[in-house]
């Protein structure tokens, strides 16, 4: 018998989704294809010009702080623009700026380049939340949001395996006359392959302005709490993102096709933890849950630091994506239940401001340090910073504590 639209079943609320919504999906995976691309590969790339970490932290400060002020004014460009017209632009703005961010114009231009890249990012992402909402029901809303994140990842295990492949292959193919070349025709690619997102986009039935209300930031002790804790959460794990290929580039002298399958790995234990953190916050509570994965990645990033073999390396990385991935769903899920449904756009941005900044200057101070002191005591330094955000969470926050 086949299931009706009013059954409840999974397969049922799969059915309510319009045609719209899964041209969304669409754009957005051609989208990410392409920047997952050119975000494995691009710090590679620069190793190659002769740049090194310390400029590689810089490039990501940049584009932290682009981020920062992206932020800011994104919610009146939705309002004046429209979604659609908002989504169209910042998309193939960010896929322009890629190309643009290849080019070998001096170090000036990597870092003006990223800056703006991070501007026009903030726009494009504060703009998806809406986007899903907009496309989905009330009753198929919190399924749009998990097919919409979970998506993103699953994508994540396969564009690791071709981003690793494609400069062998436009090597092969004699496409390029040497790996440097390769890796920036790999990168070309990938933003050509996310300019066709706009394409898609210009289909769906988003015209006219957002509908905007007053923006309220709450001044709650809770929302001071989780920004303190926030803060620390988001400078230990910003100390290492943006360096995970240079580490295992320059650290454990890996190939881009190996350091592309350990990011396939590890996205594919990531879409495995995420599915398995409702259960765990539903067994501990959502702070307790949360902490204890916020420890799992101050214990993997410990272990990362004692110099461990390139295989062991790559299972312990695995380890920290899972578990920082798992802490997600907790974190978002006490942030936006424990304010007022108007004040959750300022909660938000205040989250997405602390966030950044916090990651700009771990990224900034952390590639000079990895430069001058190696990447052991830059990891221990954020294990340490994890933990203590664990314990910070748990310690806090634990009076907010929800089954």
């Amino acid at each position: 018998m086949t299931p009706s639209v009013q059954d409840g079943s999974p397969r049922s609320i799969l059915l309510t989704f319009t045609k719209f919504f899964w041209i969304f999906l669409s754009a957005e995976n051609l989208y990410d294809t392409g920047i997952y691309i050119f975000v494995l590969l691009y710090n590679l790339y620069l190793l190659d010009l002769g740049y090194r970490e310390d400029f590689l932290g810089w490039v990501t400060a940049a584009m932290s702080a682009g981020s920062i002020i992206g932020s800011l004014p994104a919610a009146a460009i939705v309002h004046r623009l429209g979604l659609k017209r908002t989504l169209i632009c910042s998309s193939a703005g960010v896929a322009l700026l890629c190309m643009g961010r290849t080019a070998s114009l001096g170090g000036a231009w990597l870092i003006a380049t990223a800056f703006a890249a991070g501007v026009i990012s903030a726009i494009w992402a504060v703009s998806l939340v809406p986007v899903v909402a907009a496309l989905t029901t009330d009753r198929n809303r919190p399924l749009g949001y998990s097919l919409w994140c979970g998506w993103g990842i699953g994508l994540g295990v396969l564009c690791g395996v071709l981003a690793g492949a494609l400069p062998g292959w436009i090597l092969k193919w004699d496409l390029a006359a040497s790996p440097t070349a390769a890796k920036r025709l790999a990168l070309l690619f990938g933003a050509a392959v996310a300019l066709f997102s706009p394409i898609l986009l210009v289909r769906l039935p988003l015209g006219g302005r957002a509908a905007t209300g007053p923006k309220i930031f709450p001044r709650s002790p809770f929302v001071v709490r989780y920004l303190v804790v926030s803060t620390v959460w988001n400078i230990g794990v910003g100390v290492f993102n943006p360096f995970f290929s240079a580490y295992f580039a320059r650290q454990l002298h890996l190939s881009v096709e190996r350091i592309g399958f350990i990011f396939s790995a590890s996205q594919l234990a990531q879409l495995g933890a995420l599915m398995a953190a409702p259960l765990v916050l539903k067994r501990f509570g959502v702070v307790s849950g949360t902490s204890m994965m916020q420890a799992g990645v101050a214990l993997s990033l410990a272990l990362l630091s004692t110099g461990p073999s390139a295989a062991i390396a790559g299972i312990v990385y695995a380890m920290y994506g899972s578990f920082q991935y798992m802490s997600e769903p907790g974190v978002f899920t006490l942030l936006m239940s424990r304010v007022e449904p108007a004040e959750r756009a300022g909660v938000s941005s205040l989250n997405f401001f602390v966030m950044s900044a916090s990651q700009a200057a771990a990224a900034a101070i952390a590639g000079t340090a990895v430069v001058r002191f190696g990447y052991q005591p830059v990891l221990i330094f954020a294990a340490v910073t994890t933990a203590l955000s664990a314990y910070l969470f748990r310690r806090l926050l634990q009076e907010f504590n929800r089954p």
